[in-house]
């Protein structure tokens, strides 16, 4: 089993949204407005994602803000558009044409830069585009501005990528270009990191030491080679996510709540992750749990 298990390091848990937008791209509030409103609400740090604009300020008193980069691009004409968190870049990014999203990995790539697929069920790009894509960190499993048109939710792209032996994580981000009470501040990650500096942040994102979370809490996961065990907020249902029919859901019974559950392994797996959901539908989404084989039906 290959896990990178947030809740075993020491270090310390930091609130951050991934995907945001101000007045230097498309966004109604100027740079500072928009990392004020998020300090406002407890977040400690805030990645600016103009797109094909790299915003840097200085950071307001409570938040870290990081200066990343949302691109987009048609490879064809007439087919979907990709859009795509970078962060780590050293320079702003100057809008130009990729022909493929393997063309982008290799480009951020030579420039040390990470990606992270942002709403593929918004832009319309099916899962089958993704399959034996590598180079990319995760994806966006919620984008709560995309919820406005009620396609917020893209975990079937991330489980088929999962599912053919890829291995990403998972993220929950705002996409935030207004202040729409009901689609705004509705989705963040929670990140175990050694300090709130960017670098540490980077790492712990990098390594998957993170959960996503529109507001129930994971207390802890714990991976044994015969079972997978989660704690967590009040919750009415946990979903144990895995290949086909492999998965497992736990239900409340009724009038009490669910804080615990566990999954017996299967040897046949590819991988496990768990959504723990509330009486009002929000969700906590763990990055997955790998099993150590390949899956069948990759390329």
């Amino acid at each position: 089993m290959t896990f990178a298990n947030p809740f075993t390091p020491e270090g310390i848990w930091l609130k951050g949204n991934t995907h945001a937008h101000t007045t230097q791209s498309d966004g109604k509030l100027t740079p500072l407005h928009r990392a004020e409103e998020y300090a406002r609400r407890g977040y400690d740090f805030l990645f600016l994602t103009d797109h094909w604009k790299r915003t840097e300020i200085d950071c307001p008193e409570g938040i870290l803000v990081i200066a990343a980069e949302e691109i987009d691009f048609r490879p064809v004409p007439e087919g979907p558009s990709h859009h795509v968190v970078c962060f780590g870049l050293e320079r702003e990014w100057q809008k130009r044409k990729f022909r493929s999203l393997g063309e982008l990995a290799k480009y951020a790539g030579k420039e040390g830069v990470d990606l992270i697929i942002a709403h593929p069920y918004w832009s319309g790009v099916r899962s089958q585009t993704y399959i034996g894509l590598t180079g990319f960190l995760g994806v966006e499993v919620h984008n709560s501005v995309c919820g406005g048109i009620g396609r917020s939710l893209s975990a079937v792209h991330w489980d088929d990528m999962l599912e053919n032996g890829q291995r990403m994580h998972g993220f929950a981000a705002d996409d935030t270009h207004r202040l729409t009470p009901d689609i705004v501040f509705k989705g963040w990650i929670m990140v175990k990191s050694q300090a709130r500096t960017e670098t540490d942040i980077f790492d712990a994102i990098r390594k998957g030491l993170f959960y996503s979370t529109q507001g129930p809490e994971i207390h802890s996961i714990n991976v044994t080679p015969d079972r997978i065990s989660v704690s967590c907020s009040p919750c009415r249902r946990i979903n144990f996510i895995s290949r086909k029919s492999q998965g497992l859901t736990l239900f409340a019974p009724e009038n009490e709540w669910l804080t615990q559950g566990s999954y017996p392994i299967r040897p046949d797996g590819i991988y496990v992750r768990i959504e723990c959901i509330d009486a009002d539908g929000k969700t906590a989404w763990s990055n997955p749990i790998y099993q150590n084989q390949a899956a069948p039906d990759t390329p």
